[in-house]
């Protein structure tokens, strides 16, 4: 058996012991190797039954009397920290919350809390300079921070079911600035989270073009029985690189701009693309660059109206022309 099988069956036996029941009337092995099937290892119920005889010579776990159907659970009063944290896993998860809980929807978080909880519980009564240092360090959010919007129960749940069992869904779908629903049918490919809000990458119907869909904006969903139908080649990764996530086309240009000194410094420091140039221009800087063309590039222009000018591409410059004219009316005296 190669280094990765081994891994592949220790990771499944971890994950099968994580859903042997700790209270109830105990789980048969048919129902485990379905739940371990819809968490995507594919396994044998006699494989499952021998794993779970040989985990009962190691851990708390044991089965009724029924030679049918035996029901498997763990022992009273028996530990279930499967596998213990170790300092450093702890450490990791705890930072990790504390980037996160800002960011991530609660539907998502509380699917994390009991491995937060873990992990606190793993730190707090140590004595050690380790577990000393998240309180050293801090990450800040650049930019106006925004809470998360609020995802209606089930639909995350059902997103990531289809999403793993490449199933179809029918959803009722609000789309922006509109107050009334659509029923689609989806062919989900990916869960993306970009900021405060989760999006799932999906085809509708019999279409190919993909498109975003913020899960925020979903009344309802249900799973069909039907199989996703997945456009080739589709590589979630190529689609976010080619600029989906910053909105628009995502097409290539070069893009000239007048910068001032602080906005220079900046961009000297983290620049705006790989063949980014910055040249003296008497009191200024002249800045090009090879971007793409999405909303969030026109968002951040805007937002450096009084440090950047934009000299081309001209429709971008009468884009954001446009934008500051219709803003400095709204901020004129009557």
């Amino acid at each position: 058996m190669s280094a990765k099988e081994s891994g592949d069956v220790l990771m499944r036996q971890w994950h099968l012991l994580k859903k042997v029941p700790s209270h109830g009337c105990g789980a048969t092995v048919a129902e485990l190797h379905a739940s371990l099937a819809r968490d995507g290892f594919a396994t044998t119920t006699r494989t499952v039954q021998r794993n779970l005889v040989t985990l009962s010579t190691m851990f708390a776990i044991t089965s009724d009397d029924d030679r049918t159907a035996p029901r498997w659970f763990w022992m009273k009063d028996a530990s279930l920290d499967i596998p213990n944290l170790s300092i450093q896993d702890a450490l990791s998860i705890k930072m990790m919350q504390d980037y996160l809980t800002p960011l991530l929807p609660n539907a998502i978080l509380r699917a994390l809390n009991t491995r937060f909880e873990q992990a606190g519980t793993r730190l707090e009564h140590l004595d050690n300079t380790l577990t000393r240092w998240p309180e050293k360090i801090r990450t800040v959010t650049p930019g106006q921070p925004l809470k998360a919007p609020v995802i209606a129960d089930g639909v995350l749940s059902s997103i990531q079911t289809a999403l793993l069992e490449e199933r179809q869904v029918k959803a009722n779908y609000r789309r922006r600035n509109s107050h009334d629903s659509t029923e689609f049918v989806l062919h989900p490919l990916a869960l993306v989270q970009r900021g405060p809000v989760s999006y799932l990458v999906a085809t509708a119907f019999t279409y190919e073009d993909v498109r975003l869909y913020a899960l925020h904006r979903f009344g309802s969903i249900e799973l069909l029985d039907e199989k996703a139908t997945i456009p080739a080649p589709f590589d979630i990764d190529t689609y976010i690189s080619k600029g989906a996530l910053g909105f628009g086309s995502g097409e290539l240009f070069v893009l000239t701009l007048r910068v001032q000194p602080d906005l220079k410094t900046t961009l000297a420091e983290s620049p705006l693309s790989d063949d980014m140039q910055i040249t003296e221009d008497g009191d200024a800087f002249l800045v090009t660059a090879t971007v793409q063309n999405t909303w969030q590039l026109k968002w951040w222009l805007q937002s450096q109206c009084d440090q950047a000018e934009v000299l081309s591409p001209p429709s971008l410059r009468q884009d954001i022309k446009a934008a500051l004219k219709l803003a400095l009316a709204r901020y004129q005296d009557e």
